[in-house]
């Protein structure tokens, strides 16, 4: 080196290293927060995109706490319950072995107790009374068919319909097209249940048997209908 040059300055080791501390410092003053800002789109979801007259979500992502959807109150269900009655007040049960050869318990009657009224089928079409209120007195037995949630107008607009059509009163048969036959018709609308197979399958030529003809007389001669009883005619409808 010559005399009298001045050397240059060589930056000491300690000026080049920086401190964590440093660096540190140093983000903070760049970004406020002392680490690196993520982009907006992976901090938070983008607000929904709303369209004419459509209602804003609710709950967590729209800051709205969310709720349970008011339910559906439910139906309300109503008992339906089958009487049983037989016409032959024990003459078939005490009867049928000697004249049939075999046992029949009964010749069955029955009728739809629902909404309060027992409904029934005749040669007078299809009536109503308050349950055993007819002239048969009480039943011989009660079979529970479930619950319904048919309302009652539209079991008796229902009901009208059928008076106005297959069961008329005259449409009426003792053996082929009778009370139980109407029976399990409504039970089915009702509850989607069948009457009792001992009661429908109560054979046809069983009662056409002579013991059969000779009860005919009998039960044609049975009135059941109570006095004042409500009918569904095919022309007036419930009257």
């Amino acid at each position: 080196m010559r005399r009298g040059s001045v050397a240059p300055s060589v930056p000491s080791v300690t000026s080049q290293l920086v401190s964590p501390r440093s660096r540190e410092q140093r983000g903070r003053d760049r970004t406020g927060t002392g680490a690196e800002a993520a982009p907006p789109s992976l901090l938070s979801p983008p607000p929904p995109v709303l369209l004419p007259g459509a209602r804003p979500p609710l709950g967590p992502a729209a800051g709205v706490p969310p709720y349970a959807a008011p339910m559906e109150e439910p139906l309300a269900l109503h008992p339906v319950k089958l009487y049983v009655y037989d016409l032959s007040k024990g003459m078939a049960r005490r009867l049928s072995p000697l004249m049939l050869g075999k046992q029949l318990d009964g010749i069955w009657h029955t009728s739809i107790i629902v909404h309060k009224d027992e409904f029934f089928y005749g040669s007078g079409g299809i009536s109503s009374c308050a349950p055993g209120g007819t002239l048969l007195g009480p039943p011989d037995s009660v079979v529970d068919l479930g619950n319904t949630e048919v309302t009652e107008e539209i079991f008796l607009e229902y009901l009208s319909s059928l008076g106005e059509s297959m069961f008329r009163g005259e449409s009426y048969n003792l053996f082929e097209h009778n009370c139980n036959t109407f029976s399990n018709e409504v039970a089915q609308f009702l509850t989607g249940r069948k009457i009792p197979s001992y009661i429908t399958d109560l054979p046809a030529e069983v009662l056409a048997t002579p013991f059969g003809q000779a009860l005919r007389p009998l039960l044609d001669s049975i009135q059941i209908q109570p006095p004042g009883g409500n009918t569904f005619s095919r022309h007036n409808g419930q009257s």
